[in-house]
């Protein structure tokens, strides 16, 4: 038997607490508000036991599992301190505030080895899966659905859903509903859980406080399929789902109450051009509720950490949905500037619990570096760069990797705020480029660097690399400015990105015959899969054995990019949490990797991983750092599992044989 607490007090506690006798398996013991008062009379309803701080219910020992049902904003904090004491989760929709918050608690029920579940009923009901049934049998893709959730009510301006503070809005309380349908319904025509948009096009009206009374956006997916969605506090629609692929039509009346409202009993409808229908009827002998309370018990009896109807992955995929949706109509809340918050979103003190590591030298810089360097250019807002950088920076990690072209300057401007924040700048290394094409002059160089400076709020780079090379211009031009700019303490140590052997070496013998320094680092591209064509235009390797055997007698240190060939060495393995941004797509690892050598080589990464009992990504990884020269490698995480898989590689040593084996070099 399952005991459970809820958290709140309010209209979706009360559902839940009555649909809670119908479900099989479980017991509720306890409720927990801010007031006393309010406990106690909700407690008294329904013969439980009453806290008046969600602590204390939280800490009791008897109790497995705890629904919370607080305003949107409390959602994150009170299932973080759940999760963290080792209690499961149901958690009202949306999950959270925001999507860094919702791959900060996956973090935790993974971490804490806890079920963590968001609680959209409609898909633990059998109306759902009925739909998708019938939407595998009867369309193709692509499609267009329409969907919607609105009504109307006249609320006072400090009612949760007009109030900013209190995560108002039509988007977040009940957009959520259309947008996850709609990523479930293309997702099935894909053969997947779920499919998230590539794009997003907005329209809402906002009241006076800035929040959505109303508003819709079309989604557009990758296998062109679209859906019109909205969400309303201030009218009334029909709230329906239509999906169609031109030839036959699915239609569900009010979706997301799987008929709860009209005797247990629901009907959808497949029609075609002539407009032939066939009725399927949906009967359910319990309440919605129960029925999810009953799948989660069925989870947890089974030590599952995620439901495969609702799936993190899914979650965190919806919300990143709505950030985009919410922002682009103009909705910003106080906890989407991370400034706002008191410490860490992880919830933890980066300083007490920082974990010791071993860094390296480089030489040049008083600084110890952690041997992989964090790339500033997959955050996705201000939020998403305060968790990530938090993250690494406490597994250890201290080098970071940003560009005056990243993201319009946003990357610069994330890890100034972030280093400001937590006044660490003299224990971060920061490596910054500038000078990238079509402005690669030396004229360039200074005032792109005064700004990259100016975003940073900084004085100088730790490392400064030109983004391109220029081969018109001598170069002796650029070696004498970098000089100028070391002697005026704006970077300290310098080198070429994306510079070819002939051009770096002619560099280092300018400087050496006009007794000034040279490049002392290479930041090009250098991965165990040779690359066959540039990923970009103007990109070079260093995986060549020429360009290996002079970093190896000079000793250059490298800050390799797409170290890991972006993707190539996965192994199919589930993604623990949605992305932020595309992933490389299949053409493009064909055109840059895709040659006979490089299959060998990952049949041999994959070979020497089952080997090891690691994944291959990350034996590709080790590849990389086990080099007979300095090797910094660059990462791109966009969530925590990303960051973890690649950390792990640190632990990996290859002896010199694996290493040359892997590079096809011996057999």
């Amino acid at each position: 038997m399952i005991n459970w607490g809820i958290l709140g007090t309010g209209s979706i506690a009360n559902a839940f607490a009555k649909a809670s006798s119908q479900a099989d398996g479980s017991c509720l013991k306890a409720v927990a508000s801010r007031s006393q008062e309010r406990a106690d009379n909700f407690a008294k309803e329904y013969s439980l036991r009453s806290f008046g701080s969600y602590n204390s219910l939280i800490e009791d020992p008897e109790i497995d599992a705890i629904y919370i049902a607080t305003p949107h904003p409390d959602h994150f904090e009170w299932a973080l301190k759940s999760l963290n004491n080792k209690k499961s989760v149901l958690c009202e929709k949306p999950m959270t505030i925001n999507a860094t918050e919702t791959m900060v608690l996956i973090e935790s029920a993974r971490k804490n080895n806890v079920l963590l579940m968001e609680a959209f009923m409609y898909k633990t009901h059998p109306q759902t899966q009925k739909i998708l049934e019938l939407v595998k049998k009867e369309l193709k893709s692509p499609v267009t659905i329409n969907a919607e959730f609105c009504f109307s009510v006249e609320v006072p301006d400090t009612h949760r859903l007009v109030n900013k503070d209190l995560g108002g809005g039509s988007i977040m309380d009940i957009g959520c509903y259309p947008l996850s349908m709609s990523r479930l319904l293309v997702g099935c025509l894909q053969g997947k859980a779920f499919s998230n948009p590539v794009s997003i096009k907005i329209e809402a009206e906002l009241n006076s406080d800035g929040v959505d009374l109303n508003s819709s956006a079309e989604l557009q997916f990758d296998d062109r399929s679209i859906a019109n969605i909205a969400s309303a506090v201030n009218k009334k629609t029909e709230s329906s789902v239509t999906i169609s692929d031109g030839i036959k039509t699915v239609f569900i009346d009010q979706p997301w109450h799987c008929g709860e409202f009209t005797k247990r009993r629901s009907t959808i409808v497949v029609s075609d051009q002539e407009d032939n229908r066939v009725n399927y009827e949906v009967i359910s002998t319990k309440d919605i509720y129960a029925l999810e309370i009953e799948h989660f018990t069925k989870l947890l009896n089974e030590s599952k950490v995620e439901s495969d109807i609702i799936s993190h992955s899914d979650s965190h995929g919806n919300m990143i949905a709505l950030d985009t949706w919410r922002k682009g109509a103009g909705v910003v809340y106080p906890d989407d500037k991370p400034e706002n918050r008191f410490g860490s979103i992880l919830g933890v003190d980066l300083t007490e619990e920082r974990k010791k590591v071993k860094y390296k030298s480089l030489a040049g810089l008083d600084k110890r570096l952690f041997p992989l360097v964090f790339g500033c250019d997959n955050q996705s807002d201000s939020n998403h760069a305060f968790g990530m950088f938090d993250h690494y920076y406490l597994e250890g990690g201290n080098v970071f990797d940003t560009a005056y072209i990243y993201n319009d300057g946003r990357s610069d401007k994330y890890l100034g705020r972030w280093i400001t924040s937590r006044n660490n700048r003299e224990e971060i290394v920061i490596l910054g480029k500038g000078a990238h094409t079509p402005h690669c002059f030396p004229s360039a160089i200074r005032p792109q660097l005064d700004e990259t400076l100016d975003r940073l709020n900084t004085d100088y780079l730790d490392i400064y690399c030109l983004h391109r090379d220029n081969l018109e211009v001598p170069v002796g031009e650029f070696i004498d400015l970098l000089n100028e700019l070391k002697k005026e303490g704006k970077i300290t140590v310098f080198g070429a990105s994306n510079w070819s052997l002939e051009r770096f070496k002619e560099a280092s013998d300018y400087a050496k015959s006009t007794n000034q320094e040279s490049f002392s680092v290479l930041s090009n591209n250098f991965s165990l899969a040779r690359m066959i064509e540039p990923v970009w235009p103007g990109c070079i390797s260093c995986s060549d054995d020429d360009f290996k055997s002079f970093l190896t007698q000079e000793q250059v240190a490298i800050f390799p990019w797409s170290s890991q060939a972006r993707g190539f060495f996965l192994d199919n393995q589930e993604f623990q949490g949605a992305t932020h941004g595309a992933n490389p797509n299949q053409e493009e690892q064909d055109r840059v990797w895709g040659d006979k050598d490089n299959q060998e080589r990952r049949s041999r990464c994959f070979t020497l991983a089952k080997e090891l009992g690691v994944e291959p990504i990350q034996v590709a990884l080790a590849f990389v750092l086990n080099q007979p020269f300095p090797s910094f490698p660059l990462i791109g995480p966009r969530n925590f599992f990303e960051t973890m898989s690649s950390l792990s590689a640190i632990e990996i040593t290859l002896t010199n044989d694996q290493v040359m084996w892997l590079d096809l070099n011996s057999n």
